[in-house]
């Protein structure tokens, strides 16, 4: 999704380093995916801290970084009005930063940035291996999810049994369903890899892997990650064998969803549509209604500074922790400039994958229904700010390159 993907034929002893962060980072997915996903932040901070050398002596592309450098500014400004400004006598306790989300994202920007960009100038035999790697270790990551579902968490209960801290049968289904989350972002590249491949029944094994992680998910209670492989399925095929007017009429689209949410919930509201909707879905999804519709009340307070970073935590039982709806959350927060950078971001993304599009449809189809995957996901489940969520995305740029890259060679 980032051009850094692609420098062609570096020198193979210069990013012999940079293949084996890769093929750790690909080693350690599954792993991490099954038992650790929050730790997902602290795995691709230590890639892009023992990356970061190599940015003295190259030039990665800066442009992207600007607009989330902008939001990262911006969030540190709103701790002058945010009602969830931690203690900053804390700061003086060892891993205080902890608490401070503002800190931490111009912390995650510079590591997760070095990796992506780092990791992106990998040589043709190094993006090989990476990608082998990661075929090898999703799957395996997928396979084990998917027979856990079936056996009602009993892999997982049994590890935490061993390891001293049992749980319960329903926590421990919710642990496994976290699993599915990398695995939807993971599926695309490991298709275009696979795609790319001459091993014979490729197209069987991608379709196979495809009802793994969407079983999985099923199976574990995941609703986010199939309605993300559903509608990322959809893109994948529309960019496949249409080509460059789906990521056109993706780029509005998305913008619009950043810029125009809490219009759309307004609308929602008063329109009777919300209500319509309360009839018909679940109780989660009734829950999350309810704290979309609260929010947005609140946008309107302070609709251009927002109430501040982390104000989201602030509002008691009627946002618990954050709105699970990004969009919605960077109104909340950080208004309607916090709102622009993210659209702005956003775009600058799918513009990327036009580029990928206009040179290779499947590697454009592989970028698209990744995006689109960490967009549902990020509409619907987690906080915007989460760091291991945000590793996850940076993890898919670097798994995006890899399989484009290794793609290329391959032809």
């Amino acid at each position: 999704m980032t051009e850094a993907g692609v420098l062609p034929d570096a020198a193979e002893r210069r990013t012999r380093w940079l293949g084996g962060l890769a093929v750790f980072m690909m080693v350690m997915t599954p792993l991490l995916g099954y038992l650790a996903p929050k730790q997902f932040a602290a795995l691709l901070s230590l890639v892009g801290l023992l990356a970061a050398p190599g940015l003295f002596r190259s030039r990665p592309p800066l442009l992207p970084m600007f607009a989330l450098a902008l939001l990262a500014l911006w969030s540190l400004i709103s701790l002058n009005w945010t009602p969830a400004l931690p203690d900053p006598a804390r700061l003086k306790k060892f891993g205080a930063v902890e608490s401070f989300t503002a800190f931490k994202l111009f912390l995650q920007l510079g590591l997760y940035g070095a990796a992506v960009a780092m990791l992106g100038q990998m040589s043709t035999r190094s993006t090989r291996l990476a990608s082998r790697v990661m075929l090898a270790c999703a799957a395996l990551l997928a396979l084990v999810t998917c027979l856990d579902g079936v056996l009602g968490a009993k892999i997982y209960q049994a590890v935490r049994q061993a390891s001293g801290d049992p749980l319960t049968p329903d926590l421990a289904m919710v642990k496994v369903s976290m699993g599915t989350y990398p695995l939807v972002l993971l599926l695309w590249p490991c298709a275009r890899v696979l795609g790319a491949s001459t091993l014979k029944g490729r197209n069987s094994l991608t379709a196979i892997l495809f009802v793994l992680v969407l079983v999985g998910a099923h199976l574990t209670g995941a609703d986010a990650p199939v309605v993300a492989l559903l509608l990322g399925g959809l893109v994948w095929l529309g960019v496949r064998f249409i080509g460059k007017p789906v990521v056109r009429v993706l780029i509005p689209l998305v913008s619009a969803a950043f810029i125009f949410a809490p219009m759309a919930m307004l609308w929602g509201q008063k329109s009777g549509f919300v209500a319509w909707l309360h009839a018909l879905v679940p109780p989660s999804w009734d829950h999350r209604l309810n704290i979309w519709a609260f929010a947005t009340d609140r946008i309107l307070e302070h609709p251009m500074r927002g109430w501040g970073i982390d104000a989201s935590r602030t509002f008691g039982a009627a946002i618990p922790l954050h709105t699970h709806n990004a969009p919605l959350q960077i109104w909340l927060e950080l208004g309607a400039f916090g709102a622009a950078m993210a659209a702005a971001f956003y775009a600058w993304i799918l513009y990327g994958v036009l580029s990928w599009t206009e040179t290779n449809r499947r590697d454009g189809a592989m970028a698209a229904g990744a995006a689109v995957s960490y967009l549902v996901v990020s509409g619907f489940s987690f906080g915007v700010w989460q760091e291991w969520w945000l590793a996850l995305g940076a993890l898919t740029v670097i798994a995006c390159g890899v399989a484009q890259k290794s793609s290329a060679s391959s032809r």
